[in-house]
This record gives C-alpha cells, structure tokens and sequence, in this order.
C-alpha cells in the first residue's frame, strides 16, 4: 500500500490501520523481522491502567465464565470469555499506597524514604526474548499520569532507573515505520557516540583509585549504564541496513487521543510483533482523556470516589465497561493479525492487564487479567480467585518460567503459581 497524503483524514487513517491488521500475512512484512528465530515464538505484553474498578465488577464467586457468567462490566469481553482469565486477591508487596499508582507495578521493589527500585519484569524477559529483534522491547506510556504515581512508564532496568515511554501513538508510528536517517548516517551517529562513551570510560577509570569504597558501587552502576547504551548501539549498528516496514496505512494525523489513540496504540504493536520489530511490550494506559472521549467530565481521581453521587457511580460504571472494551478490541487485534506459519500472533502472546488498585483506594485484592496462547496449558475462561494477598510478583515470576526463562525467584516473590496453569 502506497503513503499518502498529509490531507488523509483522520477516519480515513483509523479505517485503514484497523482493516490493515485483518490482512493475511505479506512477505513484505517478513523481511523486516528479526533474523534467526529457533523454536516457538514468545511475546509478552504487559498493559497498566491507573485506578480499579466498581466492586459489581468482580465475579462473586470462582468458576468457569460459561458457567457463571459476565457481570456488567465484563460483559465487552463476552466473545474472549474463554480466552480471557480473571486472577483476584493480589497484593503488590512494594506498593506504598493507592496513590503509588504503576511504580513498582512490574518491580514490586519495596517503597520507603529511601526508594530505589529494581529491574521490571519485562526487562527480565526482553534480555531472553529479543535478542535478535530490531528492538529490545517497546515501551509505550501517555502524555498524563492520572493514576499512574508519576512514574515515565512501567519499565525499569537493572539499576532501577526508569525507562522512558513513548507518549504518543505519532511516536510510536515513527519508531516502527519512519526511516529518517540512511545507514550511513546511523553509523556516524552511532560513531560519535561511541567516541562520547570512550571519553566517560577513560575518565572514570581516571578516578577509580581515587574515590571512596562507598563509591564504589556507585561507578560499578555508571559503568553497567554505559555498557547498556553500547549494547543499544550495537543492535542500532546491526540493523542499520535493514528498512523498516512499510507503513501499511497513511500519514499519521497532527493530533489525536483518548479511545481513538488507545486502539491506535493496540494496532501498531499488533503490527509490531507481526513484523517481528520486537517480541515485549509494555503500555501503561492513559484514563482522563479516554474519559473526555467519553463524554464524561469528571476527573478520574473524584471518579474514583464514586459514592459521592448516583451519577458518580453510573459514570464509573462506565468507565469500567469503556476499559473491557478496549481489552476486548486489543484481543481482536492479536486474533486476527496472523503469523508466517497462518497462525495468530495471539497464539504466541501471553497479555496481562491489571491495576494495583481493587475499588475506590483498596489496594488489596486487586484483580489481574491473563490471556494469549504462549504459555501452553494456561488457565483461561474463568475468574480465580487466589489465597487472600497473593502476592503480584508470584504472577509474574510464573509467566517468566513458563515463558521458558531459567528464574528461580523475582522481586520480593514466595513461590510459583501453580494454579494457573492445568
């Protein structure tokens, strides 16, 4: 499909990413993957949304959802309901308070008077999982922080510095398809920074002798943070003549939010993992201006006191059947955009999508949503209801094992889920 113009309409590019993913698998896209890929492919998503839901939300009872039903607020899902499972009574052990938002989501780094956090658990998994894709992970986040703690997005390396997200889908949509520079000057680029790298290497080398013990540690962290940005280099180096994919629908347009934004988002890592441009992702979810797109001016912090009013409460009801929608319209997405071998992409994605809030400010007993077909056997179609604060980190040291990575704990986890899997 040829680019188009800059006057695209806005619709007109929304219809076009949309229809583009139900396509059947191109060649052109398979040229743009990642070069050498040795058994069954794993990807992993992990989405955040800032606050919790109504408690009508939550199943009252454990069970099948063929048998037990959809309550209001599930009931977008009803066409995934056995494809999706919904984990509850979960507890992120480093979460301070319902208003630390995403922080340690992926972490779950104990927070106090002195935070660091640690390495997130999608960076656990894009060191096994991408080593041979265009990027290491993508992570995507929003302009706004409502709910999220003011974190930059949900990832964390090693250090336990932040990564930076990408706040809008116009960043994203340049990242996976713009080709703003030739190879040859990638490599110059490159070549200058490398040079800016060897003169902070030498430097610190300089004053190694010099410094304190108790600094020690702290140059020991200087120098794991410049070999990550020569290890980034080097993939940059690696790919440097090989083109982006095409982009397989038009200009994107000067401004857009809120749902529309949100589904935008959902396509394009759709699209990135069918084209094979990484394999891990992350997206901590915008709320107000999905809230705006709705009509609704209400702040979602007072909607999140939602028994103030009647109509508070209708409105986070709302709310909530809006965020299972947009779930329901991601799985979509996964479904139908397929692989070389004619299956989907969902068959080899394991998504989690949750909060670090239940209802109101409760941050006890939170509720998880599991689906995709990469873990083999993964419980799915039912609400579990977990022991009584369960802590987060289980969860995810589970899907990491099962997702074929050699870990015997993460973060502050107690053991493995064995009740996820059948």
């Amino acid at each position: 499909m040829s680019l188009i113009t800059n006057t695209y309409s806005r619709r007109s590019f929304l219809k076009s990413a949309s229809a583009c993913l139900a396509l059947p698998y191109l060649e052109t896209f398979a040229s743009t993957g990642s070069k050498a890929t040795k058994g069954p492919i794993k990807r992993m998503l992990f989405l955040s949304q800032g606050y919790g839901f109504l408690p009508s939300f939550y199943p009252k009872e454990s069970g099948k959802f063929s048998k037990i039903g959809l309550t209001e607020g599930l009931s977008p899902l009803k066409r995934h309901k056995d494809d999706i499972t919904l984990l509850g009574n979960l507890l992120n052990v480093g979460a301070a308070g319902p208003h630390a938002g995403s922080l340690t989501f992926l972490t779950g780094a104990p927070q106090s008077n002195k935070f660091k956090n640690t390495i997130s658990c999608d960076q656990v998994a894009a060191e096994h999982l991408c080593k041979n894709n265009r990027y290491a992970h993508l992570t995507l986040s929003t302009k706004e922080n409502s709910g999220h703690g003011g974190c930059l997005s949900l990832a964390w390396n090693k250090q336990g510095s932040p990564i930076p997200g990408l706040n809008t889908s116009l960043e994203l949509y340049k990242k996976l398809f713009s080709a703003d520079e030739s190879p040859e000057q990638v490599r110059r680029r490159i070549q200058t920074r490398r040079s800016v790298l060897d003169s902070l290497k030498v430097n610190a080398k300089s004053i190694s002798h010099q410094i304190a013990r108790t600094d020690l540690e702290k140059l020991d962290e200087y120098y794991q943070t410049i070999r990550q940005v020569e290890l980034g280099l080097e993939r940059q180096i690696k790919w440097a003549n090989t083109p982006k994919p095409k982009s397989p629908f038009g200009h994107h347009p000067n401004y857009i939010d809120g749902e529309a934004e949100v589904k935008l988002m959902f396509d394009m890592i759709a699209l990135a993992f069918q084209t094979d441009q990484t394999r891990v992702a992350t997206y901590m979810m915008p709320s107000q201006s999905v809230l705006s797109s709705m009509g609704i001016t209400t702040l979602v912090h007072a909607l999140s006191h939602y028994n103030v009013s009647e109509e508070r409460k209708q409105q986070a009801g709302l709310r909530d059947k809006k965020c299972t929608e947009l779930f329901a319209y991601l799985l979509d997405r996964l479904k139908g955009t397929k692989d070389p071998d004619g299956r989907s992409v969902y068959d080899s994605c394991i998504v989690s999508y949750g909060t670090n809030i239940k209802s109101a400010h409760g941050i006890k007993g939170f509720p998880l949503f599991l689906s995709g077909g990469g873990i083999k056997n993964l419980r799915l179609g039912e609400s579990i209801k977990l022991p009584k604060n369960t802590p987060l980190q289980n969860v995810w040291l589970t899907l990491l094992q099962e997702t074929g990575i050699d870990i015997d704990t993460f973060s502050h986890s107690t053991g493995r889920l064995d009740q996820l899997i059948s």
